[in-house]
């Protein structure tokens, strides 16, 4: 009688371990926390929808990159980006900071088209990203859905 029970408290046992595991790895691997919209847009400088036309300057060490991305439209903070800022007569900027551990949705291909949240390189980051935008916080696939939300923070 007494090993049926060491037999049922260790099963017992076992499910409350696995169950803790499982909650344990959503809460903290599983997810990855994301400031609201709201504050993601008063955070960034410059808002942009834009495509990702070509990958460039690798960093190994922090497996990072640039992109240079061609700019559709600017939802906030067009007189932000300048002259020098701007690439291949006017149309395209350089953007950093894909890879960083610190945002979550941060990964580009070639022709991708994202809705970028970003400022521009701080002077620590000079030369390598003087004229250069950096991401603030993660890019959001363009939808119909997500345009109206970001326009709507905007205003």
């Amino acid at each position: 009688m007494g090993t049926g029970q060491n037999r049922n408290r260790n099963l017992y046992g076992w499910a409350v371990v696995m169950v803790l595991g499982i909650l344990y790895q959503d809460c903290c691997y599983g997810r990855c926390p994301e400031d609201e919209l709201y504050t993601r847009e008063k955070s960034a400088n410059v808002v942009l929808t834009g495509t990702v036309e070509e990958i460039m300057n690798m960093d190994p060490v922090h497996n990072t990159y640039s992109c240079k991305v061609r700019v559709w439209r600017y939802l906030k903070g067009r007189t932000t980006v300048n002259g020098n800022t701007l690439l291949d007569g006017g149309n395209k900027v350089m953007i950093g900071g894909f890879g960083e551990p610190g945002i979550c949705d941060n990964q580009v291909a070639t022709g991708d088209t994202r809705i970028f949240f970003v400022n521009m390189a701080p002077e620590y980051m000079w030369p390598s990203h003087k004229n250069e935008l950096m991401l603030n916080s993660s890019l959001m696939r363009i939808t119909l859905r997500n345009l109206e939300e970001v326009e709507h923070c905007v205003e």
